[in-house]
C-alpha cells in the first residue's frame, strides 16, 4: 500500500532485542539508522534527505520508560551497557506526501540485523497512521510540555525572514530555556513544510513571515505557570580525528497558560505534530521527542 492521497503521519514502534550483551552508541537512534540506511527502502532516502526540515525522526532507544543517551561530564563517560535479550524499545516517525512511501518499507526492516553495534532482532509491534490535518492533541488553556529527550533550539529560530541570510555570520548557539516564539515559530515552518501547499496553516500560500507573527503573538499570548528544566551537555560521539563531539541541550515540563482561546487550535495541530516530529534541531536522532498532556 502506497500512501500517496494526503499528507500522512505515521509512528511506526519497534521492539529491539540485542542478540548478546551490548555496547550501545551514545546516539543510542543509530542503531536503527544503520539498519534503515542498509535496507535500502523508501526510509532509506528519507533518512538520507539534506533537507534541514527532514520529515522522519528516528527516536532513541528506551529501556522500559527511559531513553537511553550518553551524558558528558569532566570526570567520566560511561558506555551505555544492555544485556543480551533485554528488549528495548525505539520509534519511527513520518510525515509523508506524495513520495512513494509504503506499510511494507516500515515492515521492511524487521529481522535479525549484525551494526556496528552488535547483532539486534528487530520486530514491528505497532504501526499508527493519521491524516496531518487531523492530527490533535486536544488541547485546553492549561498545558504542559514534557522534554523527555534533550531538545536542541537555536537561538536563529526568531530571527526576521529579511535577516536570515545575515544571521550566517553569527555564530551558532542553542537556547536552555524553551521560550513559546521559537518553539511556536519553528513548528509553523516544519508543518507548512512537510505538508501539501493546501493543508498549511494559515493558508496555502504561508512563508516564513506567518511563522514569525505566530512566534511573536505566543510570547504574548503564553505565559509560564510552573517548570522544571535541566541543561545538559550530550555525547554524540567522536570526529574523524577522534575528537569528542558534544551538544548542549535540555530535558525537563513547562506548564503553560493560554491567555486567550483563539490561538489554541492552531498551538494543538503543531504541538500534535511535534510528538510526531520532535522539537528543535537533530530531530533525525531523536533529539526534541515531546509529550503533551492537558492541565
Amino acid at each position: 500500500m502506497t500512501l500517496t492521497h494526503f499528507t500522512t503521519a505515521i509512528s511506526a514502534k519497534y521492539v529491539i532485542t540485542p542478540l548478546n550483551n551490548a555496547i550501545l552508541p551514545p546516539i543510542t537512534s543509530k542503531i536503527l539508522k544503520y539498519v534503515i540506511e542498509a535496507s535500502n527502502t523508501g526510509l532509506t532516502r528519507i533518512v538520507n534527505s539534506k533537507s534541514p526540515m527532514k520529515p522522519l525522526s528516528i527516536g532513541m532507544v528506551f529501556l522500559n520508560d527511559r531513553p537511553l543517551y550518553s551524558i558528558y561530564n569532566s570526570e567520566n563517560i560511561r558506555p551505555l551497557h544492555v544485556r543480551g535479550g533485554t528488549p528495548l524499545k525505539c520509534r519511527v516517525n513520518t510525515i509523508t506526501a506524495n513520495d512513494g512511501l509504503s506499510i511494507d518499507d516500515f515492515k521492511s526492516i524487521e529481522g535479525r540485523w549484525r551494526t556496528p553495534y552488535g547483532d539486534f532482532d528487530i520486530n514491528l509491534s505497532e504501526l499508527e497512521i493519521t491524516k496531518v490535518t487531523e492530527l490533535r492533541t486536544g488541547l485546553n488553556k492549561h498545558f504542559k510540555i514534557t522534554y523527555v529527550t534533550p531538545t536542541i533550539i537555536t537561538a536563529k529560530y526568531m530571527l526576521p525572514p529579511t535577516l536570515r541570510d545575515k544571521s550566517k555570520e553569527l555564530p551558532e548557539r542553542h537556547k536552555l530555556i524553551p521560550q513559546p516564539s521559537f518553539l511556536f515559530s519553528h513548528l509553523l515552518r516544519l508543518w507548512n513544510n512537510v505538508v501539501r501547499a493546501e493543508e498549511r496553516i494559515p493558508n496555502q500560500s504561508a512563508g516564513d513571515w506567518e511563522a514569525y507573527k505566530l512566534g511573536r503573538i505566543a510570547d504574548i499570548t503564553l505565559v509560564e505557570t510552573d517548570y522544571r528544566l535541566t541543561p545538559i551537555t550530550v555525547v554524540i560521539g567522536r570526529d574523524n580525528n577522534g575528537h569528542l563531539r558534544t551538544v548542549r541541550a535540555f530535558t525537563g515540563w513547562v506548564i503553560y497558560e493560554s491567555l486567550t482561546n483563539k490561538i489554541i487550535p492552531t498551538l494543538d495541530k503543531l504541538l500534535a505534530l511535534a510528538q510526531i516530529t520532535g522539537i528543535g534541531r537533530s530531530r533525525g536522532i531523536g533529539f526534541g521527542t515531546v509529550e503533551i498532556k492537558n492541565i
